[in-house]
């Protein structure tokens, strides 16, 4: 990945402002949030990764790697 993918979820609430990243360097994915997510977020992380590579922001890789990440993680209820 040349560049971590960021996406910030807007506060709701009760719930603050939560900002995800993830970089990958050397075959090894770096997180800054924890993996442990509720489902619709890591669906919400999916699609927002697929509009940028729409919009041709985010690679292929990207995708291929966020999706199969999000497939593998533990969910929240």
């Amino acid at each position: 990945m040349r560049r971590s993918i960021e996406w910030t979820e807007k506060a709701e609430g009760d719930r603050p402002k939560i900002t995800y990243r993830v970089s990958k360097e050397q075959g090894s994915e770096s997180w800054e949030t924890p993996k442990m997510l509720p489902s619709e977020t890591w669906d919400r992380l999916v699609e927002e990764v697929e509009k940028r590579y729409q919009r041709r922001r985010a690679r292929h890789e990207d995708v291929l790697l966020v999706r199969s990440t999000s497939a593998k993680a533990p969910k929240l209820p």
